[in-house]
């Protein structure tokens, strides 16, 4: 991926982190090493954002800091309906 192509990835991810954190959304992330988190955002910064995880079993109750750089996927969890 170009360069160019990163900084607006990440640009994108912080600023949808922003809105999240103050809606109070649960997220998902992937990390391009495979690790999965599925969190609350507790803080949005330049270089890595920093996350309260809920699961996997092996995460839950641990408090993350992750590279923007290191993250593959990043979403709101979407719960189900019904």
């Amino acid at each position: 991926m170009e360069k160019e192509q990163i900084k607006q990835r990440i640009l994108q991810w912080q600023l949808l982190a922003d809105q999240y954190l103050r809606e109070g959304q649960n997220v998902f992330i992937k990390e391009w090493n495979g690790d999965l988190h599925f969190c609350t955002i507790v803080m949005v910064g330049e270089t890595k954002i920093t996350v309260d995880n809920y699961a996997p079993e092996q995460r839950a109750g641990k408090r993350d800091y992750i590279d923007w750089l290191n993250i593959e996927l990043f979403d709101k969890v979407r719960e189900d309906q019904g």
